[in-house]
């Protein structure tokens, strides 16, 4: 079970203030949050928005890309050129 660290009411037209977690987690104001219910409870999971023309960097397929060419770098397993040329010549090796 998690931390309890208070209580908040339902007020008119659903709204509910989450002031109380202030103190326990950065929150601004327009912060959105995903919703889910989970045995009877309400899991509210912070979110942020990209914009739709950068959606494919957030897939799986490219995530896995990036954690693969890190551990390239991290390891060495990379190439540097001064120039086109030179990087075209080490493709035609």
């Amino acid at each position: 079970m998690g931390q309890i660290i208070g209580n908040v009411i339902v007020q008119k037209r659903g709204v509910v203030s989450l002031g109380l977690l202030k103190e326990h987690m950065p929150l601004n104001d327009g912060d959105i949050f995903q919703v889910e219910l989970e045995d009877g409870k309400i899991i509210l999971r912070p979110m942020k928005l990209i914009p739709a023309e950068q959606a494919w960097f957030w897939t799986k397929e490219w995530q896995d890309g990036e954690k693969e060419a890190e551990k390239d770098i991290a390891s060495g397993r990379v190439k540097s050129f001064g120039n086109v040329d030179d990087l075209l010549e080490d493709l035609d090796k």
